[in-house]
């Protein structure tokens, strides 16, 4: 995303990122980032916690204004979890485990019925309401 964000600001385009990765980060320097103690694919909270997530994104765009013309990282407040540890890291785990194996029986219960999902992605997200 550093790189689709430094094209776009090449074309005029002002971007702001989030990143949840340090060495992606200093190696990409994408132009105004934001960068967040989070776990990899959650930059923007825990899944089911729109509060968690409307205040960090107001927090991303509030620091849009205080980037200046060379890269700058600021680092939001937030914590996934409340003490601050990093037990987040099992549960991370475990969020993604549920959703592989959620989706694997979804995949699996369409197959029994003889539906192909293979080739019809787009329509499966439009008319699948299992």
């Amino acid at each position: 995303m550093g790189l689709i964000a430094r094209g776009l600001e090449a074309r005029g385009l002002p971007t702001v990122s989030i990143s949840t990765v340090w060495d992606i980060t200093l190696a990409v320097k994408p132009p105004r980032l934001c960068f967040i103690d989070f776990p990899i694919g959650c930059p923007i909270g825990k899944p089911g916690m729109p509060d968690l997530q409307r205040q960090i994104l107001r927090a991303v765009f509030a620091q849009a204004h205080k980037f200046g013309g060379e890269w700058m990282l600021h680092e939001l407040p937030f914590q996934w979890s409340e003490n601050g540890n990093r037990a987040w890291e099992e549960e991370l785990k475990d969020l993604y485990r549920l959703g592989l194996d959620t989706v694997a029986a979804h995949v699996a219960d369409h197959s029994r019925r003889g539906e192909a999902l293979l080739g019809q992605e787009d329509e499966f997200a439009l008319r699948c309401n299992c």
